[in-house]
Parts: C-alpha cells; sequence; structure tokens
C-alpha cells in the first residue's frame, strides 16, 4: 500500500515536471518567435534584457561587426541567474536556465522568418501590436507557472519576494529609455513610439495572464472545520481564521473558513477544499492591500 502511495507521488511529481519543461519550452518560443518574426522585421525594441541586446547588436552594426542578439541574451543573463538562484529559487532559476538557453538559440536567428512577414513589414503598427500580444503572452505564462523568461522578470521576482514590491514602474522607465534610445540610433522617432506600442500592448497582456502578487481572501462555507481549516494550513502554509455562520434560507449551522493568499495559490487552495469537502461553497475576493505580516512564498 505504501509503496503504491509513492509510486503515485513519484507519477504525479514526473508529469507536473514535464507540464513545467513544456510551458517553459512553449513560453520561450512564443517570446523568442515574436522578437525574430514581428520587431525585427519592424525594426523595433522588445523589452529589458531582449531590448538591450538589440541596442548593443545595432551599435556594432554602426561598425560593420555583427554579434546575434542572442549571444548579448545569454552573456547578460548568466549573473541575474547566479544572483536569481541565490535570492529567488533553486527550480526557479533552473526553469529560467532553460528559457534563457532556448530564447538564446532562438534569437540567433536559427529560425527563419516566414514568407508572410515580408509581405506585411511595412505595416509596423500591425507587427508592434501582434509582437506585443505574443511576447505579453509567453512571459505571462512563465511567470504564471513559477518560471520566467530571464532578465528583469528574475530581479524583479528577488526583490518582489524580498522587499514586497515591485519594481514595476522602474522596469517600463527602462523600456522607455531604451526606447528612445532605438529611435536615436534608427535617426527615425516612429521607432520609438510604435516600440512604445508593443510595451504597453505586452504589459496589459502580462497583467492579465499573470497575477501572481495580487491578494485574494477566500471564504470556504463548510460543516467540516476542522479537516478544511487544517488541510489549508498544511498545503497553502498559511493561517486562516473560522467564524460560526448559518444559512438566512436553511437556518443551518456552518462554518466561514477564510484564508488570505496570493493568487496564484488559488488553484492549489481549491484543489485541498475539493477533496476534503466537495459540497463546500467558495468564495473568492480581491484584497487590494495588506497591511501587516504577509508572508510571501518562494515561487516554486
Amino acid at each position: 500500500m505504501q509503496f503504491n502511495l509513492k509510486a503515485q507521488l513519484y507519477k504525479k511529481n514526473g508529469l507536473n515536471m514535464c507540464f513545467r519543461i513544456f510551458v517553459v519550452v512553449l513560453s520561450a518560443a512564443i517570446y523568442s518567435l515574436s522578437v525574430v518574426w514581428f520587431l525585427e522585421p519592424a525594426n523595433l525594441l522588445a523589452t529589458g534584457f531582449t531590448a538591450i541586446s538589440q541596442v548593443l547588436n545595432r551599435l556594432l552594426n554602426l561598425i560593420h561587426i555583427n554579434v546575434p542578439i542572442g549571444i548579448f541574451a545569454l552573456i547578460l543573463n548568466i549573473p541575474v541567474c547566479v544572483f536569481g538562484y541565490k535570492y529567488v529559487s533553486h527550480k526557479f532559476i533552473i526553469f529560467t536556465v532553460l528559457s534563457v538557453v532556448i530564447q538564446s538559440i532562438l534569437l540567433i536567428g536559427f529560425i527563419p522568418t516566414p514568407a508572410f512577414v515580408d509581405n506585411i513589414k511595412n505595416d509596423r503598427l500591425f507587427l508592434a501590436i501582434i509582437a506585443g500580444l505574443l511576447s505579453g503572452a509567453g512571459i505571462g505564462i512563465a511567470l504564471r507557472y513559477g518560471t520566467s523568461t530571464g532578465g528583469v522578470d528574475v530581479i524583479s521576482q528577488a526583490i518582489n519576494l524580498r522587499k514586497g514590491y515591485s519594481i514595476g514602474v522602474i522596469s517600463m522607465m527602462v523600456n522607455i529609455v531604451l526606447a528612445i534610445i532605438g529611435g536615436i540610433i534608427d535617426k527615425d522617432p516612429t521607432t520609438t513610439l510604435y516600440t512604445f506600442i508593443y510595451i504597453i500592448i505586452a504589459n496589459l497582456v502580462v497583467d492579465k495572464i499573470h497575477t501572481a502578487y495580487n491578494y485574494l481572501r477566500i471564504d470556504v462555507i463548510t460543516s467540516k472545520k476542522e479537516e478544511v481549516s487544517q488541510a489549508l494550513i498544511d498545503g497553502i502554509k498559511r493561517g486562516c481564521t473560522i467564524m460560526d455562520v448559518q444559512g438566512a434560507y436553511t437556518r443551518v449551522d456552518k462554518f466561514d473558513v477564510f484564508m488570505v493568499i496570493s493568487s496564484y495559490e488559488l488553484f492549489r487552495a481549491k484543489s485541498i477544499i475539493n477533496k476534503v469537502d466537495p459540497q463546500a461553497f467558495i468564495m473568492v475576493l480581491p484584497v487590494k492591500r495588506i497591511i501587516g505580516a504577509f508572508f510571501k512564498h518562494t515561487i516554486i
């Protein structure tokens, strides 16, 4: 019996690992192809370290030296991944390293640009919009499932976990400066303007997909207060509160077990509750602000 339980656990962990690797490969490919197929043909910049890599590539091109974007991206991410390994999570960085390697290979130019891109490469607005949708999806998917596309994402996660605040504003300012530099290098202000459009769309998509550090309150109306509360404490590693409640229609006495979580923990919480009490009534409410101790768990 115990052997079967261990076998099931190993199988579950193995499937989870395979799924995470699939997510890493998918998100890295989506992000990289958005750069290679849409941003580069439109002569626009991405964000973060990829944008820095593009700027370095274009500066060297001015003196007739061509170093692929992927090489710069790989070199820039090495110290950041070392930093993230120490301050974020070992597994998080292992997956991130895999993502960075895939991106670097694709950004070097091993994947040819489709023929249809040549027909629309003069429509920079369309290319900026499509690139924003794709790269935002790639970054958002990676962050949602506990990894990243590297670069600024790793720094953001480290600061958020340790200091409790986001560097989103700083990141946006850096991207704006890079977009302006890109326009100066190209001697074309529209490069900056279209890059701004790309950045805005990409950030909107990331925000819709990745909500890891938004707070939620879950209220579980149940008759199994001990089982549900203990399962949540063991599974989520957070405290919870129990209140006596009564149904106004049925007049049946029950309990409200409520807990504040990060929204990336919601799926796990629902699974735990449904396993313990399939008849439980669950409410999920947004929490705008928390004052006091709220421990941010490591992303993995």
